[in-house]
């Protein structure tokens, strides 16, 4: 839309303030239409308050002379319209780095603040901070599930089984090729990410990074990415299963 001088903006809004009543009925493209136009009038810097009038005089007028009940609804409609929204507030990311603890403290701190849900997607699991989190979280009811790497379970150090014998859901991938990820994801709100490992050589010699972000657009993207995974991963069912150990 380009840009236009801010007299004009106003009254082009009234304009199709005017058409949107003609049938006393404000349908949702109508809605969307306004509003992206009243937020492009927002950006001059203008006030509101003299449009908010003059669509107020637009329904008074209309109601005294038709007592028409319709209108008081278009107008709760238009109303909500030309209320001043909340900005979104801008997302808070942190980053962390090793050789060092900050990694791996920030890991238990993101396990620790989960409040209903934990879904972890990892290599593989092998420091026992980590793996007291991951259980702490259980055992306070957070609904965790876990994916790995099938290979892993047999390393040395590997604390995947005693997970799953803690009652920890549990699925692995059945292929020669890896399950690479290191994500994991809270409340559905934030998201923990990056080369950082879950073992204790990440933090003690390794070059890693990791990101908490609640960027809602980045959240989404590693939850849906985490669902397709669990739908076609197998359920692991401990250090009985055949084939496995």
């Amino acid at each position: 839309m380009s840009k236009l001088p801010a007299v004009s903006l106003a009254d082009d809004l009234l304009r199709r303030f005017q058409q949107a009543f003609a049938d006393s009925t404000l349908t949702a493209a109508e809605a969307q239409d306004l509003r992206q136009r009243l937020a492009a009038h927002g950006q001059q810097g203008t006030d509101p308050a003299e449009l908010r009038h003059q669509v107020f005089r637009l329904a008074r007028d209309r109601f005294n002379t038709f007592q028409d009940k319709a209108v008081i609804e278009w107008l709760e409609a238009a109303s909500a319209l030309l209320l001043p929204s909340s900005p979104p507030q801008p997302a808070h990311s942190e980053v962390y780095f090793s050789p060092g603890t900050a990694c791996v403290e920030a890991i238990q701190r993101f396990i620790g603040q989960a409040a209903h849900r934990l879904d972890v997607c990892v290599f593989t699991i092998s420091d026992d901070r980590i793996t007291d989190a991951l259980r702490s979280a259980h055992r306070r009811g957070v609904a965790l599930r876990l994916l790995t790497d099938n290979d892993k379970l047999h390393d040395c150090g590997s604390d995947v089984q005693q997970l799953q014998a803690a009652g920890i859901t549990v699925r692995i991938d059945r292929t020669d090729n890896h399950m690479h990820h290191k994500f994991a994801v809270a409340d559905n709100r934030t998201i923990l990410t990056g080369s950082y490992n879950w073992t204790r050589s990440a933090a003690a010699v390794n070059q890693e990074n990791l990101l908490i972000t609640d960027d809602s657009a980045i959240v989404q993207r590693y939850a849906s990415e985490f669902a397709r995974l669990w739908e076609s991963m197998a359920d692991y069912e401990g250090s009985n299963e055949s084939g496995i150990l």
